[in-house]
């Protein structure tokens, strides 16, 4: 039986072979034709090893453009290709192989890459072989680091007092790169928190143009720095505003009209609840001698300082104040003399007046002055330390209310006769004669009594 079988094995041995070739090339190409091959393109940063060749010299590397970013790709079955990544790859340039002796000042350093995982399976093709350098002056550097905060706090919350600590970073490296750096922050998240949050965050570097500044040349001696936020309360309170002075003669001051006429302010709690409005001195609107309208603008800063708070936004700062000033109105209106109380008339006494109605100058606003009416009008005389006699004496004038003002001095004329005093020789010959005809300025009078008129 061993014979029969033995002898089955080798007989015809180039067949046999053959026959194995053609399996095998059947297998390839039915795995070929099951994960075909595929081909994907990355780029990745250059890690650069042993600098310390360099900063031994007193020099520092400085990258050619951007020939610290390798380029390549690779090739092999999909299966294997689909599921690399750029984290799946070590490109790395050693200084260490740096050859000084090379012309001219651009240097250049073999890149290395390799493959982390599937590496019998791929097969990597570089575009960029060599890491391009310079050797620079090292450069040193201070920066204030400038706090900064991401995201919006909790309804009802608003971001405080922002530190960092340290807040000093010293940047080191080659000076064309440590020149390009024009400021550094430090970030922290606050989106929907309501209390303080402290984190640990990496500074970020920046260029004028609010680039970040990413290079592995560089060195910092804060790695990482401790970042602080306060969170505070808000609240929104009124704003109340008073004026000081008096507009000019003949004008009157009808309010003020500002916007906004709140504020949303923020700080601790127990400050919070004990402001009710944030209040603007009176000598902040001085109006003395105003003729019409003005325009104020007031920063608020000052005043929400005053009492401990902050405003929530710092662009709010400002109020826009109209002081509305308004020109008064002057009528003339003529008070018949019935219309006059007379007190401390003797019983033996007759008082008469020059004319049938006095002329009475009133200044008030358009709105009051037009439903003022000469009814509203009263005037009164004391006449008890005179003696028959002429005399002329000053009305007092009483209108309804403080709205309305007498513009000038209102005199009357009178004339106070005595009547058990025996008449003159003149006068009992006008007796005998008949009354007196009235005079044109009487009949003028009679004519015009109660009328008013405006000026």
């Amino acid at each position: 039986m061993f014979r029969k079988t033995m002898k089955y094995l080798v007989n015809n041995p180039g067949l046999k072979v053959l026959s194995l070739l053609l399996s095998v090339v059947l297998w390839m190409v039915v795995v070929k034709m099951a994960d075909p091959d595929a081909n994907k393109s990355f780029s990745v940063s250059v890690e650069i090893l042993n600098k310390d060749v360099i900063t031994e010299m007193g020099k520092v590397p400085g990258v050619v453009g951007n020939t610290d970013i390798a380029m390549f790709s690779i090739s092999g079955p999909r299966s294997y290709v689909e599921k690399m990544s750029s984290d799946d790859f070590k490109v790395t340039a050693d200084l260490s192989q740096l050859d000084l002796n090379q012309d001219g000042d651009v240097k250049l350093v073999p890149i290395e890459i390799s493959a982390k995982k599937n590496e019998k399976w791929i097969t990597i093709v570089q575009r960029t072989v060599n890491l391009q350098i310079t050797l620079e002056d090292l450069s040193e550097k201070k920066f204030v680091i400038t706090p900064e905060v991401m995201g919006t706090p909790a309804e009802g919350c608003a971001i405080g007092a922002v530190e960092v600590v340290p807040n000093l970073l010293t940047v080191s490296g080659p000076e064309s790169i440590v020149s390009r750096i024009s400021r550094v922050s430090a970030t922290i998240n606050v989106d929907g928190v309501s209390s303080d949050v402290t984190d640990n965050v990496m500074p970020t570097l920046y260029d004028e143009d609010e680039r970040v500044i990413s290079s592995d040349l560089l060195e910092m001696n804060q790695g990482f720095v401790t970042i602080k936020a306060k969170i505070l309360g808000t609240k929104s309170v009124p704003i109340r505003c008073q004026v000081s002075g008096t507009p000019a003669e003949g004008y009157e001051y009808r309010g003020l009209e500002y916007a906004p006429e709140t504020v949303l302010v923020k700080g601790e709690a127990s400050l919070l609840n004990s402001i009710n409005a944030i209040n603007i001195p009176e000598d902040v609107i001085n109006i003395d001698g105003a003729r019409e309208d003005m325009e104020v603008g007031i920063d608020l800063n000052p005043y929400v300082a005053e009492v401990g708070l902050s405003l929530v936004d710092e662009t709010a700062n400002r109020i826009a104040v109209q002081v509305l000033i308004e020109e008064k109105e002057t009528k003339e209106f003529n008070l018949p003399v019935e219309r006059i109380n007379v007190t401390g008339l003797n019983g033996d006494y007759e008082l008469t007046y020059s004319g049938s109605f006095v002329k009475i100058s009133v200044r008030a606003l358009k709105e009051d002055m037009d439903i003022l009416q000469i009814e509203d009008i009263n005037g009164a005389l004391d006449v008890s330390e005179l003696a028959p006699g002429v005399h002329t004496l000053q009305l007092n004038v009483t209108l309804p209310n403080d709205k309305f003002e007498v513009i000038n001095t209102v005199n009357v004329q009178i004339t106070i006769e005595d009547k058990n005093a025996e008449p003159e020789e003149d006068e009992r010959q006008d007796d005998e004669d008949g009354p007196g005809t009235p005079s044109i300025d009487e009949e003028e009078q009679g004519e015009n009594r109660g009328d008013s008129t405006e000026r």
